[in-house]
């Protein structure tokens, strides 16, 4: 790796550019108030920063100045991987989530110096050597600190695999007659001598409901004490064994005589580590659990995660049932539900109907049927902690709570029913015996419910059960008209002494003869069993898709539900992509995906024999493929990578070109950043901060017609006398094949950018920002740390590119001017930061809305009350108060700037009061506005964002660059009237401007000019300058301003 010569100021800044049609539209695309800036430190030691939850900064780690980077956007999600770590992450030795910075912050994980890994394969307990064991995952739990441990990891021997530890969370008196378990306690069952495990936030075993119920507790969650803090645990435990002691019975669970197993896997928060998850599952089955209920999920990843691997390894050894929840977001069934062996539990409500919040099926990755079974979970009344902060108190001692966390300690509630009536079941005999007896619910899908709802009355006479518990067919290959059926074994098993019949049927929505049974009767004798064949054939039908039902065994009172699936492939292809080194040889080392040109959606693809087959669903993609040697990248793009047949590629490292930028002058680098990326903001870059031609870039196949496809070649410089270079190029429809530029000083606009300081001594940071003209980008940009007040010296490209300036300072502010275009050999200057600060109204929030605007019944308020004297508008932070009035009356007030207002249809006379103040220490001109604007608004279309007629005044006196003006001098202010969105200035009506020079203490009418300036006379002995004005628009509406300090004084 190459040394790092000299340190930039700080880091860079990341934006996603879309230049509209009308610049001003951007000059405020940031909501006026403090956004927080969280850091993401990698385990590298390599930090990203997030500010307002968007990526802002990548910062390399202790000496690792020179390490380059590459960037991934996909969604929602960012990923970052230092060069040194691309090699292992995409061959799948480390898990790709270590660097996936939105999982990262959403854990926690941003915060502190370590982070906890899992590491698996025989050399684990050499890397985790203070580490915690985990044998059914075959590793070890450890907390490794972030930057010092990553080249122990890089270089272990005999790991298989570094798992980032990551967190699943919580799935949050009728519901226990629903599923049938007062005919098991009539029967004598109530899972006496069944030891039932809790694997949650703690139970509360004082509460007199789980009196005498525990026999074991320990802690899993790092929590300081094994106390349920949340209350999470203890309604999940009384819902499998509380007594009811409380409520006279009322509030029984479905297995009041079960003895409970506290493990406490959840922190007080309802979050918890998956090796402190598998830990407690390990000790559950050490202490004897029949059942472990885990009330808690967290998204489902391709493959088997380590909490997946447990429950299906743990269920085998030990004959342990794992009942687990399905999952909260209404999407896709979660980890650790998707494992096998799991009884996957969804939630319905007291009319069996499927709860909205419940995750569904297809499982990801083969489209099983999940989740197993549903059961009761909305609104569920069970014993509540006396410090719980979940749910409300429905009556003393107890709170009504709604999620898969409740269906799911009914259904192990049910198990241990089951497992006292029969001793000497397995868990996998318990799932069988608990799917088989459910009873569905008309117009759900076996991926919505499962076999159906738990249903304990009819399990306890059950006597046949099958298996395996549901069917899968997996993914048959498009097209289907060349299908083969696939044939699959049903097994049912008779436990009873008598032999029974049973008539098969198929429920299923499934196009005819898409699936078929072998038989349509099967007698399983006692104490016997009976093969039946069901087959599935994608050949039929001609709609693609996963499809389902459900195999109907009926005998008398004797029903037995079978799920099966099968996913008939949508149109797909195969693609396969031959990789070549810089060798000629088959590449080993690289990255490679296929991101989706309409769904924003990733294929990753990897096969260290540098050739890689997939099937890849018809559609449009860009091909992105990195080589690096931890040095220098080669980056190849196919732009338009059509699949609407089979299709070979190759990417050849050898046919890249360098970048080779000279810059005037002899600058050096600040940040080169080279990419693409696709409307949205998704696509990839690569980063780095010294040596340009470390990156090669390169085309595949055809270019993309049209501005979809943007690349970028994002340079920034810096000479040694402080001058800035932004040598930026956005070539349209495909990655150049290298690019050469020695662009002269004539070829470039200069810029001159005045940054002014609202208190003494601050330094700030400031961005020149860059944006393709056509299409849009999403750019990495340095930050240079420039004293306050300065001006700054820049040049900049212009072909196809608009710029914007910004400036934070500390965390106080942030403002950036609009997007402006610029021609070569010009200057212009720009201005930032300076007084007089005040009520702005251009920038939309939604296109043509304005800064207060109606939609339907709905007015929403979001003036800029501190935007600076050129107008440019961003952050600034204040407290504040806004009040809107209708005909007199208080329509509705919030304790800060801004607001949405429910308001008549019919049309009315408004008044709208904002007041707004700045800390006095970062803010010493401008520190409070009032504004108030009257106008009238009738109900309008609720599609169409409707400006409100009002308008700001805005004060653009000629200040130095300490915002200051002379004392005991006449002084000019100029004034303009600007309207609500267009941002269009006119001369006010009328107008009245007065002045205080004792920060509002006093006034005294000021002369005006013509309505479009104001005369000041400014006392030999006065420090400031404060400005109130009132004025009328040419409709009549009026506005009123206050300014205290607007600026300041100077002898």
């Amino acid at each position: 790796m190459r040394p790092h010569s000299r340190r930039l100021a700080i880091g860079l800044v990341a934006a996603g550019m879309v230049l509209a049609t009308t610049p001003a539209a951007h000059a405020d695309p940031l909501p006026e108030e403090e956004q927080p800036t969280s850091t993401v430190t990698l385990v590298t030691g390599d930090q990203v920063v997030l500010r307002d939850g968007k990526p802002y900064q990548v910062k390399p780690g202790p000496g690792r100045e020179g390490m380059t980077f590459a960037v991934h956007r996909d969604r929602d999600q960012l990923t970052v991987v230092p060069a040194d770590a691309q090699a292992a992450v995409n061959a799948g030795r480390i898990d790709r989530r270590l660097f996936d910075v939105t999982t990262l912050e959403e854990f926690g994980y941003d915060r502190g110096t370590t982070v906890p890994l899992i590491v698996t394969g025989q050399g684990a307990s050499r890397v985790a050597t203070a580490g915690r064991a985990l044998p059914s995952v075959g590793g070890y739990a450890y907390t490794a600190t972030k930057g010092a441990a990553w080249q122990n990891l890089s270089r272990a021997r005999g790991v298989s695999k570094i798992w980032l530890d990551g967190k699943r969370k919580a799935t949050l008196d009728h519901s226990v007659p629903q599923i049938g378990a007062p005919a098991a306690w009539e029967a004598g069952f109530t899972g006496a001598g069944v030891t039932v495990a809790v694997l949650d936030t703690g139970v509360d075993q004082t509460h007199p409901d789980l009196a005498d119920r525990e026999i074991a507790e320990a802690d899993f969650s790092g929590s300081p004490d094994n106390v349920d803090h949340a209350g999470h645990g203890t309604h999940v435990a009384s819902t499998i064994a509380g007594t009811g002691a409380k409520s006279g019975g009322k509030y029984r669970g479905v297995a009041s005589g079960a003895r409970i197993l506290d493990g406490k896997v959840l922190d007080d928060w309802g979050w918890g580590t998956d090796s402190g998850i598998v830990a407690g599952m390990e000790w559950a089955v050490q202490q004897g659990a029949d059942i472990v209920n885990l009330s808690l999920g967290g998204t489902d990843t391709p493959g088997i995660d380590p909490l997946e691997a447990a429950v299906n390894s743990l269920s085998e050894q030990h004959g342990t049932l794992f009942v687990i929840a399905s999952g909260n977001n209404g999407e896709r069934v979660s980890s650790p539900g998707s494992a096998d062996a799991a009884l996957t539990v969804g939630a319905v409500d007291r009319e069996d109907q499927l709860a909205p919040f419940s995750n569904p099926g297809p499982r990801l990755g083969d489209g099983a049927v999940k989740p197993d079974v549903t059961a009761p979970g909305v609104d569920i009344v069970a014993a509540r902690h006396a410090d719980g902060t979940i749910g409300p108190e429905v009556e003393p001692g107890y709170t009504s709570l709604s999620g898969t966390s409740m269906a799911t300690p009914h259904a192990a509630g049910a198990a241990a029913l089951l497992a006292q009536q029969h001793p000497d079941y397995t868990g996998a005999q318990l799932k069988a015996l608990l799917t088989a007896s459910a009873k569905p619910t008309a117009g759900l899908t076996p991926f919505q419910q499962g076999a159906g709802r738990i249903d304990v009355a009819r399990a306890l006479t059950q006597q046949v059960v099958a298996e395996p518990t549901s069917l899968g067919f997996g993914t048959v290959a498009w097209p289907h008209d060349d299908d083969a059926p696939i044939a699959k074994t049903l097994t049912y098993r008779n436990t009873g002494d008598t032999g029974v019949t049973l008539a098969l049927t198929l429920d299923t929505d499934a196009p005819g003869g898409m699936f078929s049974l072998s038989a349509n009767e099967v007698t399983v004798p006692a104490g016997g069993a009976a093969d039946v064949t069901v087959t599935g054939d994608g050949s039929a039908g001609d709609v693609d898709g996963t499809f389902s039902g459900t195999v109907v065994a009926t005998a008398g009172g004797t029903t037995v539900r079978t799920p099966f699936s099968l996913d008939r492939e949508v149109e797909s292809y195969n693609l396969t992509l031959d990789l070549v080194d810089l060798t000629g040889a088959p590449a080993s080392d690289y990255s490679a995906s296929l991101l989706n040109i309409d769904t924003y959606q990733t294929i990753r693809l990897f096969d260290p024999d540098g050739s890689v087959g997939a099937r890849v669903p018809k559609g449009r993609y860009v091909l992105d493929v990195m080589f690096s040697d931890g040095d220098h990248w080669n980056f190849l793009v196919g732009s338009n990578v059509v699949l609407d047949e089979d299709v070979h590629l190759t990417a050849d490292a050898r046919t890249t070109k360098p970048i080779a930028i000279t810059p005037p002058g002899g600058a050096t680098l600040g940040l080169a950043d080279i990419g693409y990326t696709l409307p949205g903001g998704a696509g990839s870059s690569i980063l780095l901060w010294e040596g340009v031609e470390r990156v090669s870039t390169g085309s595949i196949g055809d270019p993309l017609p049209g501005t979809t496809f943007v690349a970028g070649i994002n340079t920034h410089w810096r000479s040694t006398d402080g001058t800035k270079y932004g040598l930026v190029w956005f070539p349209q429809g495909r990655m150049p094949t290298g690019w050469v530029a020695a662009p002269r000083l004539d070829e470039l606009a200069k810029l001159r950018t005045k940054l002014g300081s609202t208190a003494p001594d601050r330094t700030g940071e400031w961005l020149q920002t860059p944006a393709p003209t056509e299409g849009e980008a999403f750019v990495w940009t340095p930050g240079w740390e420039v004293p306050l007040p300065s001006t700054q010296t820049s040049y900049v490209t212009t072909e196809g590119t608009a710029w914007q300036s910004s400036l934070r300072v500390g965390f106080e502010s942030w403002y950036m001017t609009p997007f402006r275009t610029f021609l070569p050999g010009r200057t212009a200057d720009i201005s930032l930061n300076r007084a007089v600060f005040g009520p702005s109204l251009t920038g939309d929030l939604l296109p043509g809305s304005g800064r207060i605007f109606r939609l339907g019944n709905e007015l929403h308020i979001s003036p800029a009350l501190f935007a600076d004297s050129a107008g440019n508008t961003g952050s600034s932070t204040h407290t504040g108060s806004t009040a809107l009035y209708r005909d007199g009356q208080l329509v509705g007030e919030t304790p800060y700037t801004g607001g949405s207002f429910e308001v008549p249809s019919a049309d009315g006379a408004y008044r709208l009061v904002m007041t707004a103040e700045r800390p006095t220490g970062p803010f010493d001109v401008s520190t409070a506005v009032t504004a108030e604007w009257t106008f009238r608004s009738a109900y309008v279309d609720e599609d169409t964002p409707t400006p409100v007629t009002a308008s700001a005044l805005r004060f653009q006196p000629r200040l130095d660059d300490n915002n200051t003006a002379k004392a005991g001098a006449p002084f000019v202010v100029p004034l303009s009237l600007q309207r609500n969105g267009s941002g269009a200035e006119e001369r006010p009506k009328s107008l009245t401007v007065e002045v205080s020079y004792d920060e509002g203490a006093t006034w005294q009418k000021a002369e005006t000019l013509l309505n479009v300036a104001a005369v000041l006379h400014h006392p030999a002995d006065a420090t400031s300058v404060s400005l109130r004005a009132t004025a009328t628009d040419r409709a009549g509406n009026t506005l009123k301003e206050t300014i205290i300090r607007a600026y300041k004084l100077r002898p």
